[in-house]
């Protein structure tokens, strides 16, 4: 998957390092070693080793919300 900035993803129960109960968290910038991101409603940051953050999708811990039908846009 092609990570990118602004992309959300839902937390499962596999995610470990959810110490603030979070049910999403957004990348807030990425570079070719490293993911920032953001959980839900949390005041702090944190920071993955890309590899580390990508097998968290791998495995399930993080679901992209659109692979989810999470766009709820309406184009009507």
């Amino acid at each position: 998957m092609d990570l990118k900035q602004n992309m959300e993803f839902d937390i499962t129960q596999k995610f470990v390092p959810n110490f603030c109960n979070a049910k999403t968290l957004k990348i807030l910038t990425i570079n070719q070693s490293t993911v920032s991101i953001e959980m839900e409603e949390a005041r702090s940051r944190g920071v993955f080793p890309l590899q580390q953050f990508q097998s968290l999708i791998r495995t399930g811990a993080l679901i992209h919300i659109e692979s989810l039908g999470g766009d709820q846009e309406d184009t009507a």
